[in-house]
């Protein structure tokens, strides 16, 4: 290992250092999360939420969080083995991002002016503070399976995708207000599977009406 680091940039040790850190943190949170909520295997868990064995929620932002983890600790681990393979004299691509990173960096440019500057990437989700206290936390794997979280003034709202009947319901995505009902999703959908709009379009509405017209 000494023979490893012997004639490498101080600079570099600590960038790789800091990649390793993030991988094992992302890693750890990864097995603790599973051990919360008791299943192994993500897709029955998914299940799970879908029969009513587990509860909607957390269950299906914990479906989502295993497998964003899960990706961005193997983006993280590659990302390490490009830092180390150039630290030693090599060449190559360079590693691709996790898609969440790749997400939050797509996103960044496109946000309303309320959050710009105000978004952090978290192990399972893009965090994002707004103006007068909206905490928003987005988690996304695909145009079709996601969920956006936001509190305002104390209340927790959530709109989302989670594979659940409830009635009354017949958009492909539900919110759930702070008194327990559940509603259509009002906001009009973007053109095609354009996830950056997607979220574009969520933050927008929300920091123009934070109840979504709901209240």
């Amino acid at each position: 290992m000494s023979a490893f680091f012997e004639h490498m940039e101080p600079e570099t040790a600590t960038t790789i250092a800091d990649v390793s850190r993030r991988m094992y943190d992302v890693r750890e949170g990864h097995k603790r999360l599973l051990a919360d909520v008791g299943y192994v295997d993500a897709d029955e868990l998914l299940e799970a939420v879908r029969q009513g064995e587990m509860p909607e929620h957390p269950g299906y932002e914990a479906w989502l969080a295993i497998h964003l983890m899960r990706e961005r600790e193997h983006a993280l681990r590659e990302i390490l083995a490009w830092r180390c393979q150039l630290a030693n004299g090599g060449r190559g691509v360079p590693a691709p991002a996790s898609e969440l990173a790749a997400l939050a960096a797509a996103l960044r440019p496109a946000l309303p002016s309320a959050f710009q500057g105000r978004m952090a990437l978290n192990h399972d989700g893009i965090a994002l503070h707004g103006r007068q206290g909206m905490e928003v936390l987005v988690r996304i794997l695909s145009s079709v399976a996601w969920s956006f979280e936001w509190r305002w003034e104390g209340a927790l709202w959530r709109m989302d995708t989670a594979p659940v009947a409830h009635p009354g319901v017949h958009a492909h995505a539900h919110v759930h207000r702070p008194d327990g009902r559940v509603v259509d999703d009002p906001l009009p959908l973007p053109a095609g599977q354009d996830i950056i709009e997607r979220v574009r379009v969520f933050l927008a509405a929300v920091t123009r009406t934070p109840t979504l017209g709901l209240d």
